[in-house]
């Protein structure tokens, strides 16, 4: 099966890209096999200072992080045990602090060191990071294993609270949930309406099916259409076939269907 994870706002399409990013990073800092990964890794972190450098990405956190906060407090007679509650709590407590102590903007530090940012604008120009266009690029890639990761965990310790902090809300989200199994009759599926505060839909199709699903969806309406998976055109044919998925709803309240 495959997972295809469809947000219904621009905070959670957000929160979803930086996830992305940062899980990139870390999978490419672990890969000792060569320099390569470490070079894509770097790159991975000039994409994090740009995707999570806008102002209202911090504050779309700390707004929702105060919002679960109240939620456990209004929810404090729900089936949750108090182990499970008090976890959260504390969880969402403490990555919220360690957000607010960052108190220079996104990624200033890396900004601020002018080798980085020299790396940064060579990455945008195809082969400008060769040996001939830069060469101090070249000498810290020759460096051990060791200490080109050191220099990647450094550089992005500080943004790690921004990291943390939407880990927890992804993890609320992905486990306030409710499916239903679903058929789209000749590739299309259309549903009337959404539970209520749905922020995301999650869509899990057999792999063998070789579909993806075009969504489109509001609190008032719901398509999913399915194509053919293509690495040929830039979008793959309608499916004519019925098409067996599973369609799940994710908030961040508690689910009610």
């Amino acid at each position: 099966m495959i997972c295809f994870e469809h947000p219904l706002s621009e905070r959670v399409r957000s929160f979803l890209r930086i996830e992305h990013l940062f899980n990139r990073f870390h999978m490419e800092c672990k890969r000792e096999d060569s320099v390569w990964p470490h070079h894509l890794a770097l790159f991975t972190l000039f994409e994090i200072m740009e995707c999570a450098g806008r102002a209202e990405v911090k504050l779309d956190i700390l707004q929702e992080l105060e919002r679960q906060k109240q939620l456990l407090d209004t929810h404090r007679d729900s089936g949750s045990t108090d182990q499970d509650r008090s976890g959260l709590e504390q969880k969402l407590h403490q990555v919220s602090g360690c957000l607010q102590e960052v108190q220079q903007k996104f990624g200033q530090h890396l900004r601020e060191n002018e080798w980085l940012m020299a790396i940064k604008q060579r990455m945008a120009v195809p082969g400008g990071t060769s040996p001939l266009d830069s060469s101090s690029y070249y000498f810290w890639q020759q460096q051990p294993y060791q200490r080109r990761s050191d220099d990647l965990q450094n550089w992005i310790s500080t943004l790690m609270p921004t990291y943390h902090a939407i880990q927890v809300l992804l993890k609320i989200l992905r486990s306030n949930t409710w499916s239903v199994d679903c058929v789209a009759k000749n590739g299309n599926y259309q549903h009337n309406s959404l539970a209520q505060n749905i922020h995301m839909l999650a869509i899990e199709v057999d792999m063998a099916r070789n579909a993806l699903p075009e969504v489109s969806a509001n609190k008032y309406f719901t398509h999913i259409r399915f194509v053919h998976a293509s690495q040929v055109s830039a979008r793959g044919k309608q499916m004519t076939e019925d098409v067996p998925f599973k369609l799940i709803m994710c908030s961040f309240d508690p689910v009610v269907a």
